[in-house]
Parts: C-alpha cells; sequence; structure tokens
C-alpha cells in the first residue's frame, strides 16, 4: 500500500473524529416537530461510533469466557437506576435484572471455566490446574458484530441497534480419558439498548436471535436434529429464579419458516419511552 496514501487517509479519519468532537461540544441549535432539543449530527455520529465499540468489546470478552469482566466494563451500573430493568435474552429465556445477568451469564460461567479446566488437568498433564491457565477446557466462541443498524435518540441519552453476528463455537469434551473439541456455527442476531451513564454508554437491554447454530458435523444441514453450542443459560433443565419466558420466540431457519426480519430494524425516536425495547 502507498505510504503517503495510507498517511493521508488517516490524517482525515482524524480530522473526521475531530469535526464531530467539535460538533458534539456545540449546540445543537435544532429542535424536533414538538419543538424538543435535538443532538447535533457530530454527537449523534460520535455516539453511534462508541455505540459500536461497545458491542465490538462485547465480542472480545465473550470470546475469552470473560463473562463477568464484560458486566463490569459494559453493562449499566449495578447500583444505578437501570439495573432492575436490564435483561439479556434468547428465543428461549429472558434473564431479569442485572443481578440475574450477573449470576446467570457471569458468575455461572466462571464456574464453568474452574470446571473446565480442573476436568483437562486430569488428563493431561501439560496443563496445570492453576488460575493463570483459567479458560483451558473451556469454551471459545467468537460471532462477531457485523452490519450494524444504529439510532441515536434525539435526546442523546440512549441508543438502540442490530447486528448480525455470524461466527463459530468450540468446546472441550473429555471422552475416554482424551480431550476432543466439538464445535458449531453460529449464524444470529443481536438487539441491543443503550443508555449513556456518567458520560459512558453502557449496555441496557441485549437479545440474541438465531437464524442457524447447527454442530460441525457431516449432518450440519440435518435440520430438526441436535443444535450445536449452546448460549448462556441454554444448559440449565429449567428456568431458574430471574429467568422468564420471552414474549416472542424467534424461530430458527427451516424450510418451513418465512421470510422475516426480527430483531425489527430501530428507526428514529426522540426518548425511550417513544420507542420499543429489545
Amino acid at each position: 500500500m502507498n505510504p503517503i496514501r495510507t498517511l493521508l487517509a488517516g490524517m482525515a479519519f482524524c480530522a473526521l473524529v475531530a469535526a464531530c468532537a467539535q460538533q458534539a461540544a456545540a449546540p445543537a441549535g435544532t429542535t424536533d416537530a414538538k419543538g424538543r432539543p435535538l443532538i447535533g449530527d457530530g454527537e449523534r455520529a460520535l455516539a453511534m461510533w462508541q455505540v459500536q465499540n461497545v458491542m465490538s468489546q462485547h465480542a472480545y470478552y465473550h470470546a475469552a469466557g470473560l463473562n463477568s469482566e464484560e458486566i463490569d466494563a459494559l453493562w449499566v451500573s449495578p447500583t444505578g437506576e437501570h439495573a432492575q430493568t436490564a435483561t439479556f435474552a434468547s428465543p428461549a429465556w429472558v434473564m431479569n435484572g442485572l443481578d440475574t445477568v450477573k449470576r446467570a451469564y457471569g458468575e455461572q460461567n466462571q464456574q464453568n471455566r474452574v470446571k473446565a479446566l480442573e476436568a483437562l488437568s486430569k488428563v493431561d498433564p501439560g496443563v496445570k490446574n492453576l488460575p493463570e491457565n483459567l479458560g483451558a477446557g473451556h469454551e471459545w466462541a467468537m460471532h462477531t458484530s457485523t452490519t450494524p443498524v444504529i439510532e441515536v435518540a434525539g435526546d442523546g441519552q440512549t441508543a438502540k441497534g442490530i447486528w448480525y453476528s455470524p461466527g463459530m463455537g468450540l468446546m472441550t469434551a473429555i471422552v475416554g480419558g482424551k480431550p476432543q473439541v466439538r464445535g458449531t456455527f453460529f449464524w444470529e442476531k443481536y438487539g441491543g439498548d443503550f443508555v449513556r451513564e456518567n458520560g459512558e454508554w453502557k449496555i441496557w437491554h441485549l437479545q440474541m436471535a438465531y437464524d442457524f447454530t447447527p454442530q460441525l458435523d457431516g449432518k450440519w444441514l440435518e435440520f430438526g436434529g441436535p443444535k450445536g453450542m449452546q448460549e448462556a443459560g441454554e444448559r440449565m433443565r429449567a428456568m431458574p429464579p430471574g429467568f422468564s419466558k420471552p414474549k416472542y420466540s424467534y424461530p430458527a431457519y427451516s424450510p418451513q419458516r418465512p421470510s422475516i426480519i426480527y430483531p425489527p430494524i430501530p428507526e428514529r425516536y426522540y426518548t425511550f419511552s417513544e420507542t420499543f425495547s429489545y
């Protein structure tokens, strides 16, 4: 690549970010049809980029199995006004409240990491059961956040978006005293609501919708068979405290499923009370 072009492209990007920040600091000076003040285009563009960064960080934390760390870094404050209404959902369940998310998505995952390392260390002498080896023997699930559609509220306090999230999940199983790797393809979607807390964008509601999650074997195009890797909470046989059934269960792809866009694409709105929740 031409180094001069690379330098010019970098300078242009920096100038764009600086312009957005400068405009964000200035009064918007515009109002909606009801006379309510609107954030400026620069502030809106910067917020969209920041929300995208939050979702990208979610992908990296999740791939590393650092779910508790993700909750601390990216989700709403446990002592804030949005903690009780935070949700994490799939087509099968809804985790209600940040305490439930912390317990089921965070603490349960950490316990599974400890168990996985213990099991692997018993059959593989090269892996010691030490804290620095946590993650060994556990799952690796990397599904990216692509094709974003993000809307920032006119008042600048909340935002919402959808993403397509393709990827792959790998999990170690001990079979006959030997570690074996099993895998899953992910074709799923995210819908999310975000709220600004102390000047930073945080995850408030996060919803997953699965299109296709087959096992990585010779039968992955056989519909109706066993599902591949299961997401947080799906390995539990019954709804634990804090869980509920979703109002709508998005159907995975089958030859019989009609065309559908879900989660719905976000539309322009002024304040969160005037829009839907993911």
